[in-house]
């Protein structure tokens, strides 16, 4: 092997071993096409606000209408598209979800989803075409204070050919292949001032991703939604009456939901008892309670177990690279050495060479 030949054979072990690094990351980065489709709320009459893109309606009991959305394939090949509607709920960092079905709490009488009936469930779309997704509304009959929130939510799946597939398997990368919109809907009825209001329900250890986190379940208990609100809580032992944990932010809260809030624990939770101090502010207004939980041994033993270490923060691409590239540093180092003492023996050998050449003519 000449010297070129060994510099080529370096070059390829460097982008084999590069290419090994990231071929999760090269496949990811080759399925992130745009959405592919536009969407477009065509805004009736009985808009209260015409500055906004999304369905805010003035209503009245047992009004029936239709809600349109001219949807654009801006792709050259058919689409399908799926609507459906979605009742709002609030989510475990403090933010209104548009997105999760399902989620009802005991004080929502009128959930969006009950009273709306999706007239297109699915659109097939042409290239470059456009279609109607219908939504019928019909209100009930008892006048309604306060806010009826939600969204329509337009989704395209990306139908994956089986060599993507089998490609995804192999690398244990697994691509959600779905694009939605959110249209947002607000109905009203009245011009009753109902003001958000708050209250505790329970909190309690959970593993979230993971993580060993104290739930905090508040509830907005009126038809109204919450923006900005001030959310503070101070988490104590109850027989030490020393504070172990705080959080400070602010959250919204969609109308009559359950926030199941998240509060990360720094590492293990020990067994015992606690309780949270909350307090929530809104403009003038400040709500606070006390939510007490309880740790037995055994659940602390359970959570803890199942969760992660703390001082595994550093996440494990993170650690993979590091530790390729010390293969890669060891490996090239390697090979410069020996490429170093190939030269030498060649080297060695021409002086051979020379010299019995030498010897020769003489």
């Amino acid at each position: 092997m000449g010297k070129k030949k060994l510099k080529i054979s370096v070059l390829l072990v460097v982008a084999a071993l590069l290419l090994a690094l990231i071929p999760a990351m090269a496949f990811a980065a080759g399925k992130s096409e745009t959405v592919g489709f536009s969407v477009s709320a065509n805004l009736p009459d009985n808009q209260n606000d015409s500055g906004v893109s999304y369905f805010d309606l003035q209503m009245r009991p047992e009004q029936k209408q239709s809600l349109d959305i001219t949807v654009y394939n801006e792709n050259t090949e058919e689409i399908k598209v799926k609507v459906g509607v979605v009742s709002a709920s609030t989510n475990a960092n403090g933010i209104i979800d548009y997105k999760t079905p399902d989620i009802r709490d005991e004080t929502l009488k009128t959930p969006l989803s009950e009273i709306a009936e999706v007239r297109t469930p699915e659109l097939v779309i042409p290239g470059g075409k456009t279609a109607a997704a219908v939504v019928s509304i019909e209100m009930p009959k008892e006048e309604y204070d306060g806010v009826i929130l939600g969204a329509i939510v337009l989704t395209q799946v990306k139908e994956e050919s089986p060599e993507e597939s089998a490609q995804e398997a192999q690398q244990g990368v697994y691509i959600n292949n779905e694009y939605s919109y959110v249209v947002g809907v607000k109905l009203t009825e009245t011009d009753a001032g109902i003001f958000p209001a708050f209250e505790g329900v329970q909190a309690r250890p959970e593993l979230l991703n993971y993580r060993v986190n104290v739930i905090h379940y508040i509830r907005n208990r009126e038809a109204a939604i919450a923006k900005n609100v001030r959310l503070d809580i101070e988490v104590y032992s109850q027989n030490e009456q020393a504070v172990v944990k705080t959080s400070h932010g602010t959250v919204d809260m969609a109308p009559n939901s359950v926030m199941p809030y998240a509060l990360m624990w720094d590492g293990e939770i020990a067994p015992g008892k606690y309780v949270s101090n909350v307090s929530m502010k809104l403009d003038d207004k400040e709500w606070k309670f006390e939510l007490p939980f309880e740790v037995s041994a055994q659940a602390a033993q359970e959570i803890n177990k199942e969760s992660v270490e703390q001082g595994q923060d550093i996440p494990w691409w993170a650690i993979l690279l590091v530790v390729i590239l010390v293969v890669l540093i060891l490996v090239i180092m390697l090979l410069l050495v020996a490429m170093k003492r190939r030269k030498n023996t060649e080297e060695k050998t021409e002086i051979g060479q020379r010299t019995t050449r030498a010897g020769r003519r003489k």
